[in-house]
C-alpha cells in the first residue's frame, strides 16, 4: 500500500518529530497562553494546560487547594491584622476584593498582592494636588497631604509630576489609626472603617469622617441592614440612615457593644453586650412603631455575659463566641459548645453553611448536619418534637493547625471569601485557597500558508481539585489532517482522497509533597486513523495505543519564585498501522523547564520561562525501536549526527528544541506575551506573540500567533491560536 500522506508529511517537519516516530498529536502543544511564550510551560504549569506540559503542576495552586502565607506580620506579640471585610463577586465579569484592618491602617488584597494604597488616574490637566483634594475630602492640611503623596509616589519636582498619569494614594493618608471595625457595603459600594476615635467612609473616590456627627467614639462593630448601617461603640449602639445618626439600645444594662450581626431571614439584629449577654432587637417598621428588645443571659443558656463575636449561619441560627467556647441559638433555645483549655477569638460562616471558629489552638470548621441538604430534609421529616440529639450525629468537625496547613496555632480572626478562607494569625495573614474547577478550550488552524482544508487542532480539558489529595484532570487532544491523496498502485494514475485524524484522550493527577515538591502522572489513550474512507478490500492505516507522562515540579528552587520542572512524556509501546513487522515508536520526550517571577507587584507581574524538549526515539541494530527505559538515555548518548566527546554532547543537545518566553500582566487584567523557538533539526526559528484578557476572576481569553524568522519554508508563519479558560 504505497501512500502519499501529504498532510502528515508536511506536518511532521513543522513539529520536528524524530524520524520514524508516530502519533503526531502526542506532541502537539496546546494553550494559546503558552504558545505565545515560545511554547514553554513545563515549569509554569499553573492552569489546566498543565496536563500537557507537566501534570505535576496540578499539585499546586491555583489548580489545587493550598495553604499560603499571604502577608507576614512585623510582630507576633499582638494581632497585626485586626479586622477583615470582603466584596464578593456580584456579577459574571466582576472581581472579588478584600480589605484588612491593621494596627497601622488599611491594606487591600488585589487578587495577587496586598497594597497600602488606592490608585487614582489623573484626568485632563489635573495635578497631584487636585487628586489629593478629592481623596481626602477637605482643604484642611492640603499642603501636607500633597507633600506626603508626592513622597509616596517618588515625585521630586515638576518634571516628575508632568509624567505622572496614575497617582497612588496611601490608605493611611486619612485613616492612620488601628482599625477596630471594617465593613464593605455592597449595595452602595462603600467601605466603612472604624477606629478608636472615629468612623470613616470611603466611596471609591473620597474619604469622609463622621467624627463631628457621631462624636469621638471607639467603633467596635459595623453591620449592614439594607439602607441602614448599625454601629457598635464603647458607649452605645447607633443607627445611621439617610444621613442621620440615632442612638439605640439605651434600655440595655451596658452600653459597651462588642459585636453585631443582622439576621436577614428573621429581620433581627443580635448584639453582643459586654457584661450583659446577647441582646436581640426587632427594629421598628414605622415612626409610630417601637423597637422591641430582648436579652439572653446565662440563665437562658448563654455561656457567659461577655460574648466577643457573633455570626448567623445559613439556617438563621445565631452563634456567639466566649473565652472558652460558643453559645448556639437554634431559634428555640441556647446550647453550649465548650473548648476546654482554649480561647475562642472569632467566628464566621462561609457560603456553603460551614462555621469557621478561630482559637488560640488553630481553627475549627464545623458543618452542622442541619446545614446540609440531607440534614434539612431529615429535620423536616422528623419534626421538631423529636430528640434533637439525632440532628447532631452527622455534624462535621475539622481541625486546622500548624501540623496540617497553618503556620501557627494562634488565630485571631477568620473570614471566608467565596471559596477561600482568610486567617489573621500570630504570623500574619494566611489564606486557604480552595481551588476552582478549570475548564479550558483551544483551537488553531494548522499551516495556514499551505491552505490545506480541514487541517486544524483542538484541545479541551478540565481540572477538578480533590481537597488535600491534589487535583484530577481530564483532556482530549484532536488533530484533523484533512484530506490525504493516495495512489492505488504503480500502474494506476487515479487518485483517491482519504480523511486523516488523530485523537488523544486521558486523565492526569498531581499531588504535593513537602518542601514544595509536586509529582504528576498523565495516562493517555490514542487512536490514529490515516485512511478513513478506504475502499472495500483495502487495508486501513489505523492504530490504537496508550502512553503516559511522569513529571516533577519543584517550587522555589534555591531562591523564591524560581521553579524547576522535569518531565518524561509519551512513555509507551511502539505502534504499527498495516504491517505488524513494521513498528513506529511514539515520540518519547524529555522536557526540562525553568520559570522565574522577575516582578511581582500590586499592578504588575512579570515572569520568564524556558523549556528544552528532547525527543529520545532510538532504534536497535535491526532497526526496531528500543523500549523507553533504554531509548531515554541511548538517544542522548548516541545522537543521530554522531561524534565523540564534546562534539557528541553538542550534537545531542542541538537535537532538541529550545523554547524561551515571557509574560507581563498588568493589573491582573491584560497580559502581553512573546517567545522564541529554535529547532535546528526541524529547521525552525520562530518568534511568538500573544496577549490575554482576564475579564473577571472566572474568565480569560488568550490569543497567539507565529512569525517565522528562519531561512526555511516557514509553513507555520502567521499561524493563529485561540484559547479560553473558565474557572468555576
Amino acid at each position: 500500500m504505497r501512500k502519499s500522506l501529504l498532510s502528515a508529511v508536511l506536518l511532521a517537519p513543522a513539529l520536528a518529530l524524530a524520524a520514524g516516530s508516530a502519533i503526531i498529536t502526542l506532541e502537539m502543544p496546546v494553550g494559546a497562553r503558552q504558545l505565545g511564550m515560545g511554547e514553554a510551560g513545563a515549569a509554569l504549569a499553573d492552569d489546566a494546560t498543565a496536563m500537557y506540559y507537566n501534570p505535576a503542576g496540578l499539585a499546586f495552586g491555583p489548580l489545587s487547594d493550598e495553604w499560603k502565607m499571604s502577608y507576614e506580620a512585623p510582630s507576633a506579640n499582638a494581632p497585626y491584622f485586626t479586622k477583615m471585610a470582603s466584596r464578593a463577586k456580584n456579577g459574571f465579569f466582576s472581581k472579588s476584593e478584600l480589605w484588612a484592618g491593621t494596627a497601622e491602617g488599611i491594606l487591600k488584597f488585589d487578587g495577587e498582592q496586598w497594597v497600602d494604597y488606592h490608585s487614582v488616574t489623573l484626568q485632563g490637566n489635573a495635578k497631584v494636588r487636585d487628586a489629593v483634594r478629592v481623596y481626602v475630602g477637605t482643604e484642611r492640611g492640603i499642603d501636607e497631604y500633597t507633600r506626603q503623596v508626592k513622597a509616596f509616589n517618588d515625585i521630586k519636582n515638576a518634571d516628575d509630576e508632568s509624567h505622572v498619569v496614575e497617582v497612588k494614594m496611601p490608605w493611611n493618608l486619612v485613616v492612620k489609626d488601628t482599625i477596630t471595625a471594617i465593613l464593605y457595603e455592597s449595595r452602595t459600594e462603600k467601605l466603612w472603617v472604624g477606629t478608636p476615635k472615629a468612623l470613616y467612609r470611603f466611596d471609591g473616590k473620597a474619604w469622609k469622617s463622621y467624627e463631628t456627627e457621631l462624636g469621638a467614639h471607639r467603633i467596635t462593630a459595623l453591620e449592614n441592614q439594607g439602607a441602614s448601617l448599625w454601629i457598635g461603640t464603647d458607649n452605645g449602639l447607633f443607627l445611621y440612615r439617610n444621613g442621620e445618626f440615632e442612638q439605640k439600645g439605651k434600655v440595655l444594662p451596658s452600653q459597651k457593644i462588642n459585636a453585631l450581626v443582622w439576621s436577614e431571614s428573621r429581620k433581627e439584629l443580635f448584639v453582643a453586650v459586654e457584661g450583659a449577654g446577647v441582646a436581640r432587637l426587632v427594629p421598628k417598621k414605622s415612626v409610630n412603631d417601637k423597637d422591641r428588645w430582648s436579652l439572653f443571659t446565662d440563665e437562658d443558656g448563654v455561656m457567659d455575659l461577655n460574648p466577643k463575636a457573633l455570626a448567623v449561619d445559613s439556617s438563621g441560627h445565631v452563634w456567639a463566641t466566649h473565652k472558652e467556647g460558643l453559645s448556639h441559638f437554634n431559634l428555640r433555645k441556647w446550647e453550649q459548645v465548650r473548648f476546654e483549655g482554649n480561647t475562642v477569638n472569632d467566628i464566621s460562616v462561609d457560603q456553603k453553611g460551614a462555621i469557621w471558629i478561630a482559637t488560640d489552638k488553630g481553627v475549627w470548621r464545623h458543618l452542622p448536619d442541619y446545614a446540609t441538604a440531607s440534614g434539612r430534609k431529615a429535620e423536616l421529616e422528623r419534626g421538631v418534637a423529636e430528640d434533637e440529639t439525632k440532628v447532631k450525629k452527622d455534624d462535621e468537625w475539622t481541625h486546622y493547625h500548624s501540623g496540617n496547613g497553618l503556620s501557627t496555632n494562634k488565630v485571631w480572626a477568620v473570614l471566608p471569601q467565596g471559596n477561600d478562607v482568610w486567617f489573621s494569625t500570630a504570623n500574619g495573614m494566611e489564606q486557604y485557597k480552595d481551588a476552582d474547577y478549570q475548564l479550558t478550550a483551544f483551537y488553531e488552524k494548522l499551516l495556514p500558508i499551505l491552505n490545506i482544508p480541514d487541517l486544524y487542532h483542538l484541545f479541551g480539558g478540565m481540572t477538578i481539585p480533590v481537597s488535600e489529595w491534589g487535583t484530577l484532570g481530564f483532556f482530549v487532544n484532536f488533530v484533523s489532517f484533512g484530506s490525504t491523496v493516495v495512489s492505488g498502485d504503480l500502474e494506476a494514475d487515479d487518485l483517491v482522497a482519504y480523511n486523516s485524524s488523530e485523537i488523544v484522550g486521558g486523565f492526569s493527577y498531581g499531588t504535593r509533597f513537602p518542601n514544595d515538591w509536586g509529582l504528576g502522572l498523565s495516562i493517555k489513550l490514542f487512536y490514529s486513523d490515516l485512511s478513513s474512507g478506504a475502499s472495500a478490500g483495502e487495508d486501513e492505516a489505523t492504530t490504537f495505543g496508550y502512553a503516559f507522562d511522569v513529571g516533577v515540579l519543584k517550587k522555589n528552587l534555591f531562591v523564591d519564585h524560581l521553579n524547576f520542572a522535569l518531565v518524561l512524556a509519551n512513555i509507551g509501546p511502539s505502534v504499527y498501522y498495516v504491517d505488524k513487522t513494521i513498528e513506529d515508536p511514539i515520540p518519547l520526550t524529555w522536557r526540562l523547564g525553568l520559570s522565574y517571577e522577575l516582578l511581582s507587584m500590586a499592578d504588575y507581574k512579570w515572569v520568564v520561562v524556558a523549556d528544552y524538549n528532547r525527543e529520545v526515539v532510538y532504534d536497535d541494530d535491526k532497526g526496531n525501536p528500543e523500549p523507553f527505559y533504554t531509548a531515554c538515555w541511548k538517544s542522548i548518548v548516541n545522537p543521530e549526527r554522531g561524534g565523540d566527546g564534546l562534539t557528541a554532547a553538542k550534537n545531542s543537545l542541538m537535537q532538541g528544541v529550545f523554547n524561551v518566553g515571557t509574560e507581563f500582566i498588568y493589573s491582573n487584567t491584560i497580559a502581553l506575551r512573546t517567545g522564541y523557538l529554535y529547532d535546528q533539526t526541524g529547521k525552525r526559528q520562530e518568534v511568538d506573540f500573544g496577549f490575554g484578557f482576564m475579564l473577571s476572576d472566572m474568565l480569560q481569553f488568550d490569543f497567539a500567533t507565529i512569525k517565522d524568522v528562519g531561512d526555511n519554508d516557514g509553513v507555520r508563519d502567521g499561524q493563529m491560536r485561540f484559547g479560553m479558560l473558565f474557572k468555576f
